[in-house]
């Protein structure tokens, strides 16, 4: 296998990115734009719930659709898929848009498996957490084309904004078509698309029994509850406590998440030359978990300014560890398992996805509806599992 150089990863990096930052932005559109829908948190919850929990069911099955159809299809087939479930989101039912979050997340569960298949085999080492990271700077880029988006819909309407995003998605499925014989190459046509319990359990046993695999997968849980926290509940938030119009709240909102792409490959950048993985995400959960517990103290009196400062601290790095954790568990995984080892570790990561919901709603039930308390104990995971990775790296030098 001839050894990959830095120029050989520009043209994958670059479709990836494209690829992944439109199925963001079909996961992030219908939370950031509830208020012009008129959906309240329980809508909200509703449909990230599903979302995610049709992604923890399909991402066992990433590793064998890649295989059987290749990495570069199963991109288009899951970008397709979100274009259909944005789509069925412009109706008003709330069944078919539920129909609507099943098919986008189908598209994100299948999808980062495929992506690092692609990526892995054209990343230079010395390089593969920048480049997971600049993949990943997807999600912010989409969380901020949503926040952005709210200015379109005010505009033109909502079901109109959505109907264009869907178009679009659609067309970037079809227009990367030329590439998927050249990266397609070397899939098994005879593979079987099936669960396997044997292999599953192989995977979670290798996971479990490498501390570093382990708590990577474990930390993903914990940051995630408070990134999708943020992406899913901050407008509504923003909206219906602090006092900000829905404009402003959008403009906030893709301002963080501007930040969370840069720091997304910042984050990598300094992975890979400066501080260890490990290091780098105890750090990030750490910071995060104190952005969060100031988040929870905004109230009407707080200026724009002093919102968007934290918001932006917030979202840089609730939205920023995902290109680490993914190069990184990719990396420690055994030779020829990166795909299958990834994929059940992110398993952790949608079980926090979908936990987030029911939990966040539980705590604003039990507290009268304040977001103050539940932005606060989402805090705590976060930091606590940061503290663990860095006693992990200490006892690792």
């Amino acid at each position: 296998m001839n050894i990959p150089r830095k120029r050989d990863v520009a043209l994958p990096v670059s479709v990836m990115l494209c690829m992944h930052t439109l199925i963001a932005l079909a996961v992030f559109i219908v939370p950031v734009m509830a208020p012009e829908m008129g959906l309240n948190a329980n809508d909200i919850g509703t449909f990230v719930f599903l979302l995610y929990l049709t992604s923890m069911i399909t991402v066992p099955f990433s590793g064998p659709c890649t295989a059987k159809f290749g990495p570069m299809r199963m991109m288009q087939i899951c970008v397709f898929c979100c274009s259909v479930g944005v789509a069925l989101c412009c109706a008003f039912n709330n069944e078919i848009r539920s129909l609507g979050a099943i098919c986008i997340g189908t598209g994100l569960g299948l999808a980062t498996p495929a992506a690092s298949d692609i990526l892995l085999r054209y990343s230079p080492e010395k390089i593969r957490s920048f480049v997971f990271s600049l993949k990943q700077a997807a999600v912010p880029a989409g969380n901020l084309i949503a926040g952005l988006l709210v200015l379109l819909a005010i505009a033109i309407g909502w079901q109109n904004a959505f109907l264009i995003i869907s178009i679009l998605t659609g067309t970037v499925a079809l227009i990367f078509q030329p590439l998927q014989k050249t990266w397609d190459t070397g899939r098994d046509t005879a593979a079987h698309v099936t669960f396997n319990l044997k292999s599953f359990v192989s995977g979670v046993r290798i996971i479990f029994a490498d501390q570093s695999l382990r708590w990577l997968s474990i930390s993903s849980f914990a940051f995630v509850l408070l990134q999708i926290a943020t992406t899913s509940y901050l407008v509504t938030f923003l909206v219906t406590k602090v006092g900000c119009d829905h404009k402003t709240a959008g403009v906030i909102y893709a301002l963080s998440f501007a930040g969370g792409f840069f720091s997304r490959i910042i984050f990598g950048i300094i992975a890979d030359n400066l501080i260890s993985p490990l290091k780098t995400l105890g750090l990030l959960g750490i910071i995060m978990g104190g952005a969060s517990l100031v988040t929870a103290q905004f109230t009407p009196d707080w200026p724009v300014y002093g919102i968007t400062i934290i918001s932006f601290v917030l979202a840089s790095t609730a939205a920023g560890w995902n290109g680490v954790y993914i190069a990184e568990t990719a990396a420690r995984a055994p030779a020829g398992l990166a795909s299958h080892v990834l994929g059940i570790s992110l398993m952790m990561t949608y079980a926090g996805c979908i936990a987030t919901t029911p939990v966040f709603l539980i705590l604003l039930s039990i507290s009268g509806d304040s977001y103050y308390f539940a932005f606060s104990l989402f805090a705590v995971p976060a930091i606590l599992t940061g503290l663990r990775l860095l006693s992990i790296e200490r006892k690792q030098v």
